[in-house]
C-alpha cells in the first residue's frame, strides 16, 4: 500500500499547500479508519480498498486545511471515539459534494425534471403545469433526455458511482 497508494495520497497533499510530512500523517491516519472499518465490519468489498484510502485521506487533509485556515491547529494524534464514526461523515461530505457537483453538471431544468418526477413522484399534469411543457411528448421525451444525460455523466467520471450506489 505504501509503494503503491501513498505515492498518490502524498502527490494530492503536497499539491494542495501540504508537506511530505502531512502526508504520511494524512495516510496513517487513514490506515487507521481503514481497519477500524475491516475491524467492524463495515467495510464494503466491492469498493478498492486503495479508493477507499484515497477518498478517506483527501477528506482527512480538506478538513485539515479548513482548521487551520481558521488557525485551529490539528492535534497530532488523532483519537477516534467509539460514540462518533468520523469516516462515515467524512464519507457522507463527500457523496454531498459530489452529488452537488452532479447537479451542476446535469442543469437546472433537468434536475428540477428528475426531482419532481423520481423524488417528488409528482405525477406529469403537476410537471407539465409546473415546468411548462406543450404536452405529455414534451416532457416525456425531455425526462428520457435528462436520464441519459445523467447516466452519461455518471459513466464519464467512475469517482460518481460511489456517490450514487
Amino acid at each position: 500500500m505504501y509503494t503503491d497508494i501513498y505515492p498518490k495520497i502524498k502527490s494530492y497533499v503536497i499539491t494542495n499547500s501540504g508537506s511530505e510530512d502531512d502526508a504520511l500523517d494524512i495516510f496513517q491516519d487513514a490506515m487507521v479508519i481503514l481497519c477500524k472499518h475491516i475491524k467492524d465490519g463495515k467495510y464494503d468489498t466491492n469498493y478498492q480498498v486503495s479508493g477507499f484510502l484515497y477518498t478517506v485521506s483527501r477528506n482527512l487533509w480538506i478538513n485539515k486545511v479548513k482548521k487551520d485556515g481558521r488557525k485551529v491547529s490539528m492535534p497530532a494524534t488523532i483519537e477516534y471515539s467509539e460514540s462518533i464514526d468520523f469516516t462515515d461523515l467524512i464519507i457522507t461530505k463527500e457523496k454531498e459534494k459530489t452529488l452537488k457537483e452532479i447537479t451542476i453538471k446535469l442543469g437546472k431544468k433537468c434536475f428540477e425534471l428528475l426531482q419532481s418526477a423520481i423524488f417528488h413522484q409528482a405525477t406529469s399534469e403537476e410537471i407539465i403545469k409546473k415546468m411548462g411543457f406543450s404536452t405529455a411528448n414534451a416532457l416525456k421525451t425531455q425526462k428520457y433526455k435528462c436520464k441519459q444525460k445523467l447516466i452519461k455523466i455518471i459513466e464519464d467520471n467512475p469517482n460518481y458511482r460511489e456517490a450514487v450506489d
